[in-house]
């Protein structure tokens, strides 16, 4: 698709999901055609507080460690309580799980993924925002409070009734979402990805006399003699008046 072939012609951009393999060839592809935005392996944060259902959240933690063994998948939280007996939960769902989706779980939870254990709900916080991750489950108390604090992250789900795969499948968030890190510079895939814009630019007479000695000084100050000159004697030929190009004869 980037570089076409004798057949097929290449194209202008690629969007969407990827696993390891096809964000490593986004990546050496960079600049040859627009790769979009990194969307690589699933990744998840289970952001909870002392009053979070232990159990929920153990439930949760799976969902994207499930994806296959690249997946990350992370209940962070401040409350030990709430770490612990989600881990002791973690077992008992895995068994209900097929073994090989049970494989990649256990895979991703032993690599990538885990509880980790803060000091505070702003702890957490900070942790979410730098490591941006592709998908957010809020289950602390109020989850409304928060979300003015929450930076970086690809969706951001709030409250117990709000699940990933709810997300994904009927809700109308968008699942096509940075990972990586990326959360901290791109947002998920939308209608602004399929579309380009131009810019538009248009000056009177008057306005280009009020710009002019701006324009100039800075492309003196730059070192670009050619954009000054392109001011400077600009002026004197459109006082000559309306430029009139001869039309050409035809053959």
């Amino acid at each position: 698709m980037a570089l076409g072939t004798e057949t097929i012609p290449k194209v202008d951009k690629i969007t969407g999901p990827c696993n390891i393999y096809g964000s490593a060839a986004k990546r050496l592809l960079y600049g040859t055609v627009d790769v979009g935005l990194p969307a690589g392996p699933s990744e998840s944060i289970i952001l909870t507080d002392e009053h979070t259902d232990p159990q929920l959240a153990a439930l949760d933690l799976l969902i994207e460690a499930e994806h296959g063994p690249d997946s990350a998948a992370l209940l962070v939280t401040h409350s030990e309580a709430v770490a612990r007996k989600a881990a002791e939960y973690v077992p008992n769902y895995l068994k209900k799980l097929p073994d090989w989706r049970r494989e990649f779980c256990e895979a991703s939870l032993s690599s990538y993924g885990g509880i980790l254990l803060t000091s505070s709900l702003a702890e957490s916080i900070a942790f979410v925002n730098d490591y941006a991750p592709e998908h957010l489950e809020v289950l602390v108390k109020d989850p409304f409070s928060i979300i003015g604090q929450i930076k970086n992250a690809g969706e951001i789900l709030l409250g117990p009734y709000t699940p990933i795969p709810t997300a994904n499948y009927c809700l109308g968030v968008n699942a096509i979402l940075p990972t990586g890190g990326f959360a901290r510079s791109y947002s998920a895939v939308s209608v602004w990805d399929f579309l380009k814009r131009s810019g538009i630019g248009y000056l009177t007479k008057e306005g280009f006399d009020r710009l002019q000695h701006t324009t100039q000084t800075l492309a003196d100050y730059e070192g670009f003699p050619a954009h000054a000159m392109a001011i400077r004697e600009r002026e004197n030929l459109l006082k000559k008046g309306p430029i009139r190009i001869k039309s050409l004869p035809e053959r």
